[in-house]
């Protein structure tokens, strides 16, 4: 019986939840650059104290710009993939459970609540996949 892809990235998804797994999406550079800049203007302008209102002042802004920027990995996962990621991350996900002879979703679902094991095996599965094929950062 095939796998449904859908059924399955609801399962992942909430594993990822459980543990609370996030992705930042291209702005956490941009924000650290606003904030040290910031510091680093405020410390030319007024000395110690300047770094001090400059990193906070700089931090606040840099909060404030890229505050919708970090995502759960399950959004991620659930809709932001193209077809070709999806099947790609499933394919990989049951290779990740081969250990397990999980073969469709009737023995992966039970296998993804009760398993430590096979848990972490799809959460490094999926953290993999995301870090290095979709090319985000994953914050914790």
């Amino acid at each position: 019986m095939p796998i449904d892809t859908r059924k399955l990235f609801d399962a992942v998804g909430e594993l990822m939840d459980k543990d609370g797994v996030r992705v930042a999406i291209k702005s956490s550079a941009k924000g650290a650059a606003i904030a040290g800049s910031s510091s680093f203007v405020g410390g030319l302008m007024a000395g110690p104290i300047g770094l001090f209102v400059g990193g906070a002042l700089g931090g606040l802004f840099a909060y404030a710009m890229t505050n919708d920027q970090f995502k759960p990995v399950s959004h991620v996962i659930k809709h932001e993939l193209s077809v070709r990621e999806q099947e790609r991350l499933k394919q990989l996900i049951v290779e990740a459970l081969s250990d397990f002879q999980a073969t469709d979703l009737v023995v992966i679902l039970p296998l993804l609540t009760g398993n430590a094991s096979a848990q972490k095996a799809v959460l490094s599965t999926v953290v993999s996949f995301v870090t290095n094929e979709m090319r985000m950062q994953i914050i914790d």
